[in-house]
């Protein structure tokens, strides 16, 4: 720095300041220990000693009072007060009165009517007075007199004594009166004494036994009533106490011989005055010395101060930058000149070195800006000056590189870092520090202005200049022009910005392309459906199903476009619902058994039988990922096996882990085509598009799911061998599930010793299938050909059946066809016969009589759902021996009576789609109206009262949505049952279906065998129970039906099994009495179908109960047509609260 040293930065005074903080330090700890020695015994003194005043004060204040009380008391024995004259007796209290100096205020006597001559002359009448009445009956009486006060207002304590004749009668009374401020004068006259400011040393106070304030000798009384109560509290038990306020201490005591506590408020700078004085001596007494030393030690160090003064002064000149400063003069040859000679030789080597530096500095094709700790610039190359515009003498030591920036982005700048650092950052010195935080160096984008005002980009690198100790002594900044680089940022994010639009186009281009190819595509498949339906040539029924087959080729293409386009646009969501994987494997096995064809394969389904039966999860996307995986397989394997696995990996915190496998014997997969198997578009060979057909996009959709999901699939491959494709995925437990609670295993169909045949060739086929049949409890036996079979059978003839049940594969090698099937049909006896085989093999039965066909069939692949039906179906069979009832109640669609066809609204705006749908529907013998939008559609609704209502969504005018809402207004779920139709697959567009009060929705293309069951199903929901008629019951109030739906679905949810063992044990009173409940509650309920049958059940079993006990096949139809009746109502009002709940939760 240039010039003297400001004082603080002196080594001369700060050494002066170090020897007298030496000093002072000594003196005040001296001084500290004598105060704090002596502070304890003063503080300690003060506080006794008040206490002691109190106390003193209190006894005598209580001898006072005793000594007026035995005044009186010998007042009343003197006989001139007894037996004198009232002349005598005045004269005497007169007397009495000027004995004792002015203490007593008043002295009289009164005889027993209460009239009291004073002596002053005065008569009072204290008749009513209680302490006068007290020594009318002989006792003193104290402090409680209503006399009147003193003439100056002050309180006063009366004393009425009884005076006693010489037969020890009361004869009169005396009185004396006293003022509390003159007692308490007396008492405290040291404690009046006042400070020359005239302030009081302490305050008195006499409380009562309640801590009101009796009297105060200051007038003052300074205590709260909170701190009274406290002071008396204290007392409690005691009788003196201490209690800390603000302004000091109160000392109280308890007055002798009364209820009264003296109490002495202090302040606590009186209280501690000589400690006060004693700190203000030793204070005194310390600053005297310390200034005599101060003298001393200054005139000591003053002298080698100055030389050093003088080094000080060249090296500040140095620092500056003057490296051509004056040679320091050598005058003593100690230290201090040692000193000097080395600054001198310092200077030197320091102008050698930074001349030739600073001209390249100076020179350089970066700007460079340095400045100190406090940024200000000092240094500002030639470069700086040119792309900046300012010159060198503008800015350094005058600017900082705030000055040069723009405050644009200086605000920008301070903002972002005000968010990072969660505090506010002003665009300020305080801004420069935050960006270089702890870093020693940064590099940051910023922009500076021109001094023309123009804004100029640069790229700048910022150091800290640290010298050899870390400390931090200046900043130095490199920047350079990037002006052209900015503009090149700007043409590529506008690129950037061009592509990612042309991107989100292309997306919409194909969700809307592909959503309009489905509308035509849907008229080819349903049209191609009907004309099967009429009478056709071989070969143009041979070209329909090529027609269909290759429109559904085409859907399927345009539905992975349509998924893949979701993908890329990162719009691919997954739904959250309860599902039965069962059921899903089973409509998986279903679909695939159409792509197998005639092909010889086996498709073995392994699925564990302790799977939970309800799991949380997309059970559309887990299907679409497992038909993809299995038709790839289906697709590239010519001979051998498919194998989809399905292991429990895990089951525990209401979670399972699956893994899902697919192997085949396929064609393989080389490492190489390995590689490109999840790009979009690519299959693994070229060849392979035209051999197979495809898009590519299959496995690449597949893949997304499940990564989705939480998995990854993986793929193991040999060529020629075949391949194995394998994910591993985590599922939530429905709620009604219970921890680690897996669906129970089948019991035995009949009876414990159940036998079965099985023809299945050795190989995972014959392991899956004795897997799921031993499930049964049943003794299984495998024929690894239909010849062993048929000799097995053969061998059995003169004894009595041996089996009950015979599984067949009808695509077997040694399987010759109808002659091999009669035979078999003729051996098997009574046994009932289930075929396995493919869809065209079933076609094939329906060309047999149906005598000759077999009981059931099971198209494969075989999956334990599929099998629990048919060994359900057996058993229901059995139990009621009546099939024919059964077909009617399970068969789809049913065949109805010409009086009792269903009415169905189809609401449908394109003219190929109504035309579809209704050839459909009438020719399964529905009765079909048409409306081509919303608004005809609410407008026949309220002409006509229709069973059902199929619904498009997309319509002109009034769209499906808001028609559905319109109708729900006036007609709930259970009344009028509205199926979607809609191309959309999504899983917000089925939930969006079902807020709006949809029971159900059909995906397009409609399919004959989904539109039937579908509207099979809700049909038979909505006729379970007339609800006009069970409004009826209930006054209109909907609220109370659906409650008791809920109740009657949960309290006879499990009512068949029960009945049933009822029954079966012969316990005909429960069952009566079961039966007669339900017949009640179905019939408040018209739930004609249940009542019915109850009824029907009711009469059978009263009409033949001694019969029943002998023969139970007599009640075992009528339960079965019950039991029927009663499953379908409690579906159908599951269903219907279902939807109530959907719809209510969103309007």
């Amino acid at each position: 720095m240039k010039g003297e040293p400001i004082m603080l930065q002196s080594l001369r005074l700060r050494t002066w300041l170090l020897l007298l903080a030496t000093t002072l330090v000594t003196s005040l700890a001296s001084g500290l220990v004598y105060y704090q020695s002596a502070e304890s015994t003063i503080r300690s003194n003060q506080v006794e000693n008040a206490g002691i005043r109190v106390a003193t004060r209190a006894d005598a204040l209580g001898l006072l009072l005793r000594s007026f009380l035995k005044l009186i008391e010998a007042d009343a024995q003197n006989n001139t007060v007894r037996f004198g004259g009232e002349f005598e007796r005045m004269l005497f209290l007169r007397e009495e009165r000027n004995r004792m100096g002015g203490l007593i205020d008043s002295i009289g006597y009164g005889d027993l009517s209460g009239r009291m001559k004073l002596s002053d002359g005065r008569t009072l009448d204290v008749s009513d007075d209680p302490l006068f009445r007290k020594a009318q009956l002989g006792l003193t009486g104290f402090m409680e007199s209503k006399a009147p006060p003193a003439a100056d207002g002050s309180k006063r304590i009366n004393v009425f004594q009884p005076v006693k004749d010489s037969r020890n009668k009361v004869q009169g009374v005396l009185w004396l009166s006293f003022r509390l401020d003159d007692l308490l004068a007396e008492i405290t006259r040291d404690s009046l004494i006042a400070d020359a400011g005239g302030a009081p040393f302490a305050e008195y106070a006499l409380l009562d036994a309640s801590g009101e304030t009796i009297n105060a000798p200051m007038k003052s009384d300074s205590l709260t009533p909170e701190q009274r109560q406290r002071v008396v509290a204290l007392l409690s038990g005691k009788n003196s106490a201490r209690l800390d306020v603000p302004s000091g201490m109160v000392f109280a005591y308890k007055v002798p011989g009364t209820d009264w506590s003296l109490t002495h408020h202090v302040s606590t700078d009186k209280l501690f005055k000589p400690l006060h004085d004693l700190l203000l001596r030793t204070i005194a007494i310390t600053l005297v010395t310390e200034l005599a030393l101060s003298f001393l030690l200054f005139l000591m160090i003053s002298p080698p101060f100055r030389r050093i003064q003088d080094i000080l002064k060249t090296t500040e000149e140095v620092a500056a930058g003057n490296l051509h400063v004056a040679p320091l003069p050598i005058e003593v040859e100690d230290e201090i000149g040692a000193l000097s000679e080395s600054v001198n030789t310092m200077v030197a080597q320091l102008r050698n070195s930074f001349d030739p530096l600073k001209a390249i500095t100076l020179q350089n094709e970066y700007g460079v800006i340095v400045t100190d700790t406090k940024y200000v610039i000092t240094q500002f190359n030639a470069t700086a000056e040119r792309l900046l515009g300012y010159s060198a003498e503008e800015v350094v030591g005058k600017a900082t590189p705030l000055t040069l920036s723009s405050v644009e982005d200086l605000e920008a700048k301070a903002k972002r870092i005000s968010g990072r650092l969660g505090r506010t950052v002003p665009p300020t010195t305080e801004l420069l520090d935050a960006m270089i935080g702890g870093r020693n160096f940064y590099t940051d984008e910023r922009i500076y202005r021109h001094k023309n005002g123009s804004n100029l980009p640069v790229l700048i690198s910022i150091s800290k200049i640290m010298d050899n100790s870390g400390s931090v002594t200046g900043y130095i900044g490199l920047f350079r022009d990037i002006t052209n680089e900015k503009r090149i940022q700007t043409e590529m994010l506008k690129a950037k910005e061009q592509a990612e639009e042309a991107n989100a186009f292309k997306s919409l281009f194909l969700a809307r392309m592909t959503h309009e190819i489905r509308t035509p595509i849907n008229g080819i498949v349903g049209l191609s459906q009907l004309m099967k339906r009429t009478s056709l040539t071989e070969d143009q029924l041979d070209y329909m199903e090529k027609i269909i087959s290759s429109s559904e080729v085409l859907l399927g293409i345009v539905n992975d476009i349509l998924d893949y386009s979701k993908i890329e646009a990162g719009k691919f969501e997954l739904d959250r619902i309860a599902f039965e994987p069962d059921e899903l494997f089973r409509k998986l096995g279903d679909t695939l058994s159409y792509f197998l064809g005639t092909r010889q394969l086996e498709m073995i389904f392994d699925i564990p039988e302790t799977l939970p039966r309800r799991i949380v999860g997309d059970p559309f996307r887990l299907e679409q990922v497992l038909l993809n995986l299995l038709n790839n397989a289906i697709k590239f394997t010519n001979k051998g096996y498919i194998h989809f696995r399905v292991e429990l990996l895990e089951l525990q915190d209401r979670r399972v882990m699956l893994e899902f496998a697919v192997t085949d014997t396929g064609i393989g997969i080389t490492e190489e085509q390995l590689s490109n198997l999840f790009q979009p578009f690519v299959q693994a060979d070229g060849s392979i598009s035209r051999k197979y057909g495809g898009t590519g996009l299959g496995l690449v959709i597949s893949d997304e799911i499940i990564t989705l999901m939480g998995g990854r699939l993986e793929v193991e491959s040999r060529i020629g061998e075949g391949s194995r494709f394998s994910f591993v995925l985590s599922f939530p437990l429905a709620k009604e599930e219970d921890d680690g609670q897996a669906e129970e295993p089948a019991r035995p169909i009949l009876a414990e010793s159940v036998r079965i045949l099985c023809i299945e060739r050795p190989g995972l086929m014959q392991d899956s299938l004795r897997s799921m049949l031993h499930s049964y409890q049943a003794e299984v036996e495998f024929a690894d050909s239909w010849k062993i079979a048929l000799e097995a059978l053969s061998r059995d003839l003169t004894a009595n059946p041996s089996y009950d049940y015979i599984f067949c594969n009808m695509e077997m090698p040694d399987m010759y066809g109808e002659e091999t099937w009669l035979r078999l049909r003729r051996l098997a006896g009574t046994a009932r016969i289930v075929s396995m085989t493919t869809p065209l093999g079933h076609n094939e039965w329906l060309r047999m009589d149906e005598t000759d066909r077999p009981e059931r069939t099971l198209i494969k692949p075989i999956n334990r759902r599929a099998l629990r039906d048919v060994m359900d179906s057996f058993k229901r069979e059995i139990e009621a021996e009546r099939k024919q009832a059964e077909d009617s109640y399970k068969s789809a669609p049913r065949k109805r009576e010409p009086g009792d066809k269903p009415k169905i609204l189809l609401v449908e705006d394109h003219l190929i789609n109504q035309q579809i749908a209704y050839e459909l529907l009438s020719g399964a013998g529905y009765e079909v109206d048409v409306a081509s939008n919303g608004l005809s559609a609410i407008a026949m609704v309220g002409e006509i009262n229709y069973d059902l209502v199929l619904m498009d969504i997309h319509m002109p005018g009034l769209d499906g949505y808001e028609a559905t809402m319109r109708l729900r207004s006036t007609l709930n779920t259970w009344r009028l049952p509205i199926i979607a139709m809609t191309a959309n697959t999504r899983a917000e567009d089925r939930q969006r279906c079902l807020s709006v009060g949809m029971n159900d929705f059909l995906t397009k293309p409609i399919e004959s065998d989904a539109l039937f069951a579908m509207v099979d199903r809700w049909t038979r929901h909505a006729r379970q129970i007339d609800w006009d008629d069970a409004l009826i019951r209930v006054n209109g109030k909907e609220q109370i039906l659906r409650h008791m739906l809920r109740s009657f679905s949960m309290e006879y949810s499990g009512f068949s099994e029960r009945l049933g063992s009822k029954l079966e044990e012969r316990q005909w009173e429960d069952a009566l009495r079961m039966l007669h409940t339900l017949k009640g509650i179905s019939g408040n309920l018209s739930a004609n179908s249940v009542f019915a049958a109850a009824k029907e059940l009711e009469s059978t079993l009263i009409e033949n109960i001694r019969e029943l006990g002998k023969d139970s096949a007599e009640w075992e139809p009528g339960f079965g047509k019950l039991r029927i009746a009663l499953e379908e109502l409690l579906e159908a009002t599951t269903w219907e609260h279902k939807n109530t709940m959907n719809f209510q939760n969103i309007t």
